[in-house]
């Protein structure tokens, strides 16, 4: 399916509670999230949880810029996506996805199409670890999106 695209990254020591990445769609198209996981790849036996939310002000978070991959060749993401985030963005409304996890199994977010998320020209959502670990733990953090408009 034209423009669908899977962003991901290995994040190493993850020890507090923090936005583990945040996605702005583009002024000329919608965003709209089909799944999304968060996984470790460390020992990480210890309860977790995580959640997708609305970033009212994004600020100016650091992290690591990716460049998502598309489904078909010949697409290119107009979307901003970041992984690893310093300098937290304010954020609003529900959580969506809200699940604790244990962070051997993983979180993932695989909801029914009438239950994906939507995210507006020029909004942004952060993928946020909403506990701090009681030990630091590395982890892959992956979501697939599809570009409308």
């Amino acid at each position: 399916m034209r423009g669908v695209f899977t962003a991901a990254s290995g994040i190493a020591s993850v020890s507090t509670q923090k936005t583990l990445s945040y996605i702005t769609a583009p002024s000329t198209k919608a965003l709209e999230i089909y799944d999304s996981s968060v996984t470790s790849y460390s020992s990480s036996n210890q309860q977790l949880k995580a959640a997708w939310q609305r970033i009212t002000s994004l600020g100016a978070p650091s992290g690591v810029a990716s460049v998502p991959e598309p489904h078909e060749g010949g697409d290119v993401s107009l979307a901003t996506t970041v992984f690893n985030i310093a300098n937290e963005p304010l954020y609003t409304g529900n959580r969506i996805g809200t699940e604790g996890f244990n962070g051997n199994v993983g979180w993932f977010f695989d909801p029914a199409p009438e239950g994906r998320i939507t995210i507006g020209p020029n909004q942004s959502y952060g993928l946020r670890l909403l506990v701090t670990p009681g030990t630091a733990f590395d982890c892959e953090v992956r979501y697939t999106y599809r570009e409308i408009g």
